[in-house]
């Protein structure tokens, strides 16, 4: 009453209306707009006054601020660092030497799948299998074959292997037999154990200064191929490396799309080709870090 003097107008409202957005939040906002046309339709039926009513066009519906930054922003340092966090994990005292090694290295396979990959932690790589990982291994080239059962949506894709991650499932699976999980049909990669062991290693990204967790990995590679991966055209013009319906693909999203299916028709060596022409050169291993040096740790425990 004390901004409007008592009369309520059509000019009166929209100066008390721009006074309060310049000054509140957008949830408080949200409340003027639902409770004043509230309060204008419970005006118009004491009164019959259509006036009342036509007041509620005044307002305006606030609109969310857009962020500022995305708050989720990786680049290859910062996978870089996770890697090296978790191959920099303390042995616990209680765990035999072998054993914690053979550890590191299923961290650092889970890293490199997930951030080479884009799968969805918890809905596929949870469900994978050794057996999973070995029939992927032994194709030519190295594929993942991701069955409906094992995805979010439903979508059975193939899911090409980089050689880094080649290169670090092969221990995982050679050296099974130093995993709680034996059988060939039991799970790899457990999401909640892996989920917990991100929150352990507290790494920071570097751009944001937010905790990196276990599901930003799937971001990571949606960003590489949409801002990082690029390719000049003859006319100067820089674009993507990967051709967005095959990262969508990749990574089992937007797949009723058009794009998308196109490349359901397409073979997987076809699919193979175009993503390692993009990420060839992506290496998520920083120079600290020996695989050899590990692997002999396994087989020569003292």
């Amino acid at each position: 009453m004390e901004r409007t003097k008592g009369i309520l107008s059509r000019r009166s409202l929209i100066e008390f209306q721009n006074w309060y957005m310049k000054r509140y939040s957008y949830e408080v906002q949200s409340k003027y707009y639902t409770y004043t046309r509230s309060f204008l339709e419970y005006l118009y039926k004491i009164t019959g006054n259509p006036f009342a009513r036509d007041l509620k066009d005044v307002l305006d519906r606030p609109q969310r601020p857009s962020k500022k930054i995305n708050p989720i922003l990786l680049r290859e340092v910062d996978v870089q660092n996770v890697v090296l966090a978790f191959y920099n994990l303390p042995k616990d005292p209680h765990v035999p030497k072998v054993r914690h090694s053979y550890a590191k290295i299923k961290y650092i396979a889970n890293v490199l799948l997930a951030a080479y990959t884009g799968q969805r932690p918890d809905a596929t790589i949870s469900k994978l299998t050794f057996q999973d990982l070995e029939k992927a291994l032994s194709r030519d080239p190295p594929f993942l074959w991701i069955p409906e059962e094992k995805d979010k949506e439903s979508f059975p894709h193939w899911v090409p292997l980089h050689p880094v991650v080649v290169e670090w499932l092969k221990p995982v699976i050679e050296l099974r037999d130093l995993s709680p999980s034996k059988p060939r049909n039991k799970i790899v990669f457990p999401y909640s154990s892996m989920k917990k062991m991100f929150d352990k290693i507290n790494v920071k990204a570097i751009h944001t200064g937010r905790k990196i967790t276990y599901s930003h990995l799937r971001k990571f590679f949606e960003q590489m191929c949409n801002n990082v991966l690029v390719v000049q055209l003859p006319d100067g013009r820089m674009v993507p490396a990967i051709h967005p319906g095959l990262r969508d693909y990749i990574m089992a999203h937007n797949t009723g799309s058009l794009d998308v299916q196109s490349y359901d028709g397409k073979l997987p060596v076809e699919i193979y080709e175009q993503y390692i022409a993009a990420w060839k050169d992506v290496n998520l291993i920083p120079k600290e870090i020996n695989l050899m040096m590990l692997t002999k740790t396994l087989s020569n425990p003292q």
